[in-house]
């Protein structure tokens, strides 16, 4: 039928029941998981005790797949079944042609669901990924979700206030998206700690300033996106307001040149083959998995030769500011000015 955006499989989700086939995957992992339940609530309603199953992907028993998918719905409309992260890259020839043919085999009433997650999804560059992505387009719906902007995060955070009986301004909303890391699940979170506080009203400056501590690692990480999104403006401003709440410039540095670092493994990882979810604990990323996640996805528009240099510009600074004495505002200033500068090099 048709791959879709987020929006795009919102509005199909809210014109009927679900049916057929669904692929999501994407680079935020919450994203697909929450659309894969929503799509198993609107399919079954009631107790799904005998009407939904989720199948462990990252070991197929093919022939019990086969079998749930043909179940019938006990005294409902309709059955779900999850796929739940397979790794379609690394399956066989012959047990993708076993997934193949139970696409072709789920009909209704069954609807089922390939939720991908931890697992890289690539069909540009895998032609498995790409094999399954064509199959689910004939017979169903594929749907990427990736990380949602800035403005849609914001527009998520006023949504979430309004249901719950509270009113936060489009300023204040931004406010709050921009002091967590950007993933959806952060932002949600914070939100809802947020309504908790306020109960009714509106959601003050106040408030997010007091309940909704940025971290260091966060404001850095926006830090990072706007030096790779090549907004300098944006940058100095982040840098600004960071060394205004008396930051250490070395800790500013330090989570700058970490975010670096995460490029570079990505960067590796991806050339020796290694899944995000395997580099991530090769790593040592545990319970900072989104930090591996986000350098895959960045890391893919960069040179090496860009990488290399940067760290070593970041080098420089650390032993500047640890020896030199120098003026910690301008160390930092000079430094992120130079990162631009590379990266105009590059793009030259």
């Amino acid at each position: 039928m048709a791959q879709m955006n987020e929006k795009e499989l919102n509005r199909a989700l809210r014109t009927g029941l679900p049916s057929g086939v669904f692929l999501l995957y994407g680079s935020d992992r919450y994203l697909v998981e929450r659309y894969a339940s929503l799509i198993v609530d609107r399919a079954v309603k009631g107790d799904k005790t005998f009407n939904y199953e989720r199948v462990d992907g990252a070991k197929i028993d093919f022939d019990h797949l086969y079998d749930s998918i043909l179940t019938l719905p006990m005294m409902a409309e309709r059955r779900a079944v999850i796929l739940d992260d397979p790794d379609i890259d690394k399956l066989s020839a012959g047990d993708l042609d076993k997934l193949l043919q139970i696409l072709n085999d789920a009909v209704e009433p069954t609807v089922f669901i390939i939720a991908i997650k931890q697992n890289e999804f690539l069909p540009k560059k895998s032609s498995r990924c790409r094999k399954l992505l064509e199959a689910v387009d004939r017979l169903g719906i594929a749907a990427e979700l990736g990380e949602r902007s800035a403005a849609d995060l914001a527009a998520f955070v006023m949504k979430r206030c309004a249901g719950a009986g509270c009113t936060i301004s489009r300023e204040n909303a931004d406010w709050l998206v921009s002091k967590t890391t950007g993933e959806l699940i952060a932002v949600q979170n914070e939100t809802d700690k947020l309504i908790a506080f306020t109960q009714s009203g509106e959601v003050s400056r106040e408030a997010i300033d007091r309940l909704v501590s940025a971290t260091v690692e966060a404001e850095v990480f926006s830090l990072s996106k706007a030096i790779l999104a090549r907004d300098y403006a944006k940058a100095q401003g982040i840098l600004s307001a960071l060394l205004y709440l008396r930051e250490p410039a070395v800790n500013i540095l330090y989570v700058l040149s970490m975010s670096f670092v995460d490029l570079i493994r990505a960067r590796a990882a991806i050339s020796a083959g290694v899944e995000t979810s395997k580099a991530a604990a090769d790593f040592g990323y545990k319970g900072r998995e989104f930090a591996m996640r986000n350098a895959f996805r960045d890391c893919r528009k960069l040179p090496q030769q860009f990488l290399r240099r940067a760290l070593e510009v970041l080098a420089r600074a650390d032993f500047e500011l640890k020896s030199s004495g120098n003026d910690e505002k301008i160390v930092l200033q000079k430094t992120i000015t130079e990162l631009f500068l590379l990266l105009g090099e590059e793009r030259a």
